[in-house]
């Protein structure tokens, strides 16, 4: 159609030496198969048996012929959008690499279960502006961490349509929950120090005093806690017969020279188990700056493998999970959310960990 000012408008109508766009019967004749054979696999229609080989030379086929899926017909035939939203948390991605690698994952498994993963990290939406700004491009489905839901945004989102998923450490009352338990962090991190035949180990987090649930202070604005991975390393190691005792520790030089003092004048522990790296690198700061020999006096082990574990002399022993096991798996919980299958009892996902040894112990 010409436009007021005699130009084509290129909206609607391609250019003449254009490439014709790449079609479903296209993709079907180059793999050699039916066209809804072809559509069977692009689509990954349920309850249909393909071979295996079939499947393989459609997606070839695609590829080679660079074929992209018209979102809006797909989302008619489903009867809802293949977009599901992640709202990335700043700090999270900077920071926690349990977060950032674990949103990579998600998107990985649910592109191969047909559906698209969009990363969303605007950090000043919460509640109603966040299930607003959510909508405006018609997801199947929302993952954020709990905190960014509230009541009336749950049900905004609900009904349009949405399913919110919440991701946290413990359910919540608004939504099914992810909920994610590191305690294996911890529980690697003990083992690994009663190994080196440690027996009186220190436990320091963030816990506020006469609190029982330790919070990283600094290393995320939400203070997520990380009871679990505490709890397990003081668990383990009390089970072995070992002292084990929690330990408050803002991640601060100062607060962590005054806890090695503190040590000196009770008894050093002869091992340390960082909540995070940060804690683990300002006690094994502290302690060489008091003339303590790190690992032979005091083993120090953190959780994490911060990439700046490399740079602290000696180098930080620290604990990393496997997020490529099934258990760990996030997109089986936000996949059973947005088709009906919620069950609360399969929600929890566990992150094995292994221990990235080091020079601290």
């Amino acid at each position: 159609m010409d436009s007021p000012h005699g130009a084509t408008d290129a909206s609607t109508t391609a250019r003449p030496d254009s490439p014709r766009p790449t079609t479903m019967t296209d993709v079907a004749r180059r793999a050699g198969v039916s066209r809804a054979t072809a559509s069977y696999v692009l689509n990954s229609t349920p309850g249909t048996r393909i071979p295996e080989p079939t499947r393989v030379r459609v997606f070839a086929a695609a590829e080679e012929l660079r074929y992209v899926p018209h979102v809006n017909a797909r989302s008619l035939r489903r009867g809802r959008s293949d977009l599901i939203i992640g709202h990335v948390e700043r700090d999270a991605v900077l920071r926690g690499r349990i977060p950032a690698l674990g949103l990579a994952q998600v998107a990985a498994d649910l592109r191969r279960a047909g559906f698209m993963f969009l990363m969303h990290g605007d950090p000043t939406l919460v509640g109603v502006a966040a299930a607003r700004a959510w909508l405006a491009l018609r997801p199947a489905a929302v993952v954020a961490f709990a905190e960014r839901f509230t009541e009336d945004s749950v049900a905004m989102l609900a009904g349009a349509g949405t399913v919110p998923v919440a991701v946290g450490t413990a359910p919540s009352d608004l939504t099914a929950t992810v909920v994610l338990d590191d305690g294996d962090l911890g529980r690697a991190a003990a083992e690994h120090l009663l190994a080196r035949g440690c027996r009186r180990i220190a436990v320091v987090s963030s816990g506020m005093p006469g609190s029982s649930l330790p919070r990283v202070a600094g290393a995320d604005p939400r203070g997520e806690p990380l009871a679990n991975r505490v709890s397990e390393a003081l668990r383990i190691a009390r089970a072995a017969g070992a002292e084990a005792e929690a330990q408050h520790l803002v991640p601060d030089p100062a607060a962590a020279a005054a806890l090695v003092a503190s040590w000196r004048r009770t008894g050093l522990p002869d091992g340390v188990v960082g909540a995070t790296d940060r804690h683990a690198g300002m006690v094994l700061g502290a302690l060489m700056d008091a003339g303590i020999r790190v690992p032979d006096d005091v083993a120090v082990i953190g959780a994490d493998d911060d990439p700046y574990c490399e740079l602290l002399r000696p180098r930080l022993t620290s604990t990393t999970v496997d997020l490529s096991s099934g258990s760990a798996r996030m997109a089986d919980a936000v996949l059973a959310a947005v088709e009906g299958r919620w069950d609360p009892r399969l929600a929890v996902r566990r992150f094995p960990a292994h221990v990235v040894e080091r020079e601290s112990s």
